[in-house]
């Protein structure tokens, strides 16, 4: 039985180194490998931009590392973004004949209580004037003992 236990955790020492192992080739993988090779072009650049001479030699270098370092991850990312754009470009062209009538009905409804807000405000502009008409007596009143207004002269000024 000590065997059989001793076997046991020889096998488990072996899956976890085993385990390790994969771990261990995971991160140099995904994480290290691009790193290092990410860093190593961006020397490369460098160093080479630094021997160049002449400006239009950098500028053609510079021009051609922005492409393939910014743009060309840009258009990767904006990709899943125009496809569903396109999705939803497709998805109202099939659904605009279906909203084509309630559309129309709130159009119908729209027009409706415009014509009923009409009706309201001149019924509140006939009051209003009725008021003020029956009002204008009074207004003389108001101003009774306002003081004079002085005139301007517009002689002295040219």
């Amino acid at each position: 039985m000590t065997r059989q236990g001793a076997l046991d955790d020889e096998s488990l020492n072996q899956r976890h180194r085993e385990l390790r192992r994969a771990e261990r080739r995971g991160l140099w993988l995904s994480v290290l490998l691009p790193f290092i090779l990410v860093l190593v072009i961006v020397v490369v650049i460098i160093g080479t931009v630094l021997s160049l001479r002449s400006p239009v030699q950098v500028a053609v270098l510079s021009d051609s590392m922005l492409t393939i370092l910014v743009l060309c991850p840009l258009v990767l990312c904006m990709f899943p973004l125009v496809i569903l754009s396109l999705v939803l470009v497709a998805l109202l062209n099939r659904w605009h004949p279906k909203s084509r009538s309630p559309l129309r009905r709130l159009e119908a409804w729209t027009a409706m209580m415009e014509q009923n807000v009409e009706g309201w405000l001149e019924n509140v502009d006939e009051r209003v004037l009725d008021w003020a008409v029956r009002l204008a007596p009074f207004r003389e009143l108001l101003t009774t003992f306002d003081p004079p207004a002085v005139e301007s002269s517009d002689e002295g000024i040219e």
